[in-house]
């Protein structure tokens, strides 16, 4: 309740010091006095900041009721009168809500319940406006007729009892129109009220095909506010809406496309009976529902086009553009969407494949939640596998090839260094005198022979590498990485040397007696279930790697060369490496 007076600010002084302050103090015997001597004071009127009027348009907004119940019965005729905005105190009584003192005013025998202000709004319009459904309640109770617009008030807010209230005493409310030929189910079907769309079609199924000015049923507005609880009430109660087309023919396939709304489409393909017909029809422009979903870029709905239906992927409208042709070309995965219709859709509706139809059971899913979870997997293998690197992508990448060119180059000089020390001090040690001086005590055993060969192996193998990587040096990142290629294959060689080289040593220097010939077999079963099985992974995913970047290649080869803001791409380039990499975020090389 509102006690500080300082929101009165007077502009033009039309009302006594005394008659304000017994208001401000809720001061009722005060009050009755004032206007037990000069009676004219009640009808006296103020201007201040936002609101001006009566004494009872100032006792209304501060919420003294007993001063409200006071005026009115001096003064009943006072609830018409009507402040600079036009506003009643009925008005104001619910725009602040006030429960009691519109109890109060509808009581009184002068009330006009339907009285506009001068927005052309009722005291129930400015309840539902102000969120007081009580206060507008209160005023249902006592309204003779309700407006569309009355009606749409409670839709907006979503006041669900007082709509089953209107609804219940004024029926026909239902297929009112506004200004804009909308009805009151456009309006439900516009706030997502899946509640009124419900008893809006339960009164009148008919509802569903009115058309207003701008073209649009109330099923078109569902499907821009992607509502698919809505959807169902319409294909069970009125499934011949989905046949009506906007004023520039589009489908409400396009409509969903145009709106980026992925679930819907899906619903709608998979659920209403001529689903396949209407996906094929084109709008006046001659653009398919590809053309739409290209235009707004929306990736789920072209991955669904291109598995899913027959929509021909080339189709070009009335302007001769296909559907790549409308991606924008200020859109960031431009070219990504451009290259996943032009691959994709060879790839696909090759008449040799099977999957290349609505009907199509190639994936094994038959839910729309499986369809929608294996739509979003393909839209992200899209934008990982088709996209340009970003810049900080492309300095990962650049860093991460010196990182490597420096790491192969510390490892090279580790390896040659053990190689070298083990050369010299080999295996089982050396004769200290005698006419074998300083040769190897183990040089005659086949160890030691697998040992030496092996350590050599590893230590000029090291010693290349090294050489290589110093006397080379590239400044760009295929050049880098070719030579990369070529040491990396390098250090394979000296690692597994070296691996070998420690084996065979072991052989050479672990006892051969009873109880320790065991140790020897462990040593060799631990080199090799690690070292070797770590081989053969990296083995694996390097042919898995290089199989994926000739798949790659192939399908870029397929590919024109997009147009883009800073020139043209050339796909057959060295982004093949990541491009393959299938959004692992690395690859093997």
């Amino acid at each position: 309740m509102i006690q500080d007076p300082s929101f009165l600010k007077p502009l033009e002084k039309k009302i006594s010091a005394p008659i304000i302050d017994a208001i401000l103090r809720n001061d009722v015997p005060t009050l009755l006095i004032l206007a037990d001597e000069k009676p004219l004071v009640l009808w006296e009127t103020y201007h201040w900041e936002t609101l001006g009027g009566t004494v009872l348009h100032l006792a209304t907004k501060l919420g003294h009721k007993e001063i409200v119940e006071a005026i009115i019965e001096v003064c009943p005729s006072l609830v018409v009168v009507t402040n600079l905005n036009g506003d009643t105190p009925l008005h104001v009584a619910a725009r602040w809500g006030h429960g009691t003192i519109v109890t109060q005013i509808l009581a009184a025998e002068h009330t006009e319940f339907t009285a506009l202000n001068q927005r052309g709004e009722t005291a129930f319009l400015v309840a539902c406006r102000y969120n007081h459904p009580d206060a507008a309640n209160l005023i249902l109770e006592e309204l003779p007729s309700i407006t569309i617009g009355e009606f749409c008030a409670t839709i907006f807010g979503e006041y669900t009892d007082l709509a089953i209230k209107i609804l219940a005493r004024f029926p026909n409310i239902a297929k009112e129109v506004d200004g804009k030929l909308s009805t009151p189910l456009h309006y439900a079907c516009n706030v997502d009220s899946i509640v009124m769309v419900k008893m809006l079609l339960e009164i009148d199924e008919g509802l569903a095909e009115r058309v207003n000015r701008d073209g649009i049923t109330p099923l078109h507005l569902a499907i821009m506010r992607c509502s698919v609880a809505i959807l169902e009430e319409f294909i069970d109660k009125a499934p011949a809406s989905f046949n009506i087309l906007t004023s520039a023919e589009e489908t409400v396939f396009h409509i969903a496309a145009k709106h980026e709304n992925i679930e819907v489409f899906i619903f709608m393909a998979e659920n209403m009976i001529n689903s396949s017909e209407i996906l094929l029809q084109v709008d006046g422009f001659g653009n398919t529902v590809l053309h739409a979903a290209a235009s707004s870029s929306c990736y789920p709905v072209i991955l669904y086009i291109i598995y899913e239906t027959t929509i021909d992927l080339s189709a070009k409208n009335n302007f001769g553009s296909e559907a790549a042709d409308l991606v924008s070309i200020t859109e960031e995965n431009n070219i990504v969407i451009s290259k996943w219709l032009k691959v994709d859709a060879k790839k696909i509706r090759d008449p040799q494949n099977h999957r290349n139809g609505p009907d199509s059971t190639y994936w094994g899913m038959s839910s729309q939640t499986e369809l929608l979870e294996r739509i979003k997997k393909l839209e992200r293998q899209m934008i990982v596998t088709y996209r340009d690197p970003t810049q900080k992508e492309r300095e990962m990448h650049a860093e991460a090839l010196q990182s490597a060119r420096n790491m192969i180059t510390i490892v090279a000089i580790l390896v040659a260094s053990l190689a070298f020390t083990g050369g010299i001090n080999p295996p089982g040690g050396v004769y200290q005198e005698g006419p074998s001086i300083g040769k190897s005590i183990a040089g005659k055993m086949l160890a030691f022979k697998i040992f030496s060969i092996s350590n050599n192996i590893a230590l000029f193998a090291s010693l290349c590498i090294v050489v290589l990587l110093v006397s080379i040096i590239p400044y760009r990142t295929k050049p880098l990485m070719n030579f990369l290629v070529i040491t990396h294959r390098m250090m394979w060689v000296a690692v597994t040397s070296m691996a070998i080289a420690y084996v065979a040593a072991a052989w050479v220097i672990v006892p051969h007696f009873r109880g320790t010939r065991w140790l020897f077999f462990a040593i060799l079963a631990i080199s090799s279930s690690t070292l070797g099985s770590l081989f053969v992974y990296l083995g694996y995913k390097l042919f898995k790697h290089m199989s994926k970047k000739t798949e790659w290649r192939r399908n870029m080869s397929i590919v024109p060369v997009v147009p883009t803001t800073s020139g043209t791409v050339n796909w057959n380039s060295a982004a093949s490496d990541r491009g393959a990499a299938d959004g692992e975020g690395f690859y093997i090389y």
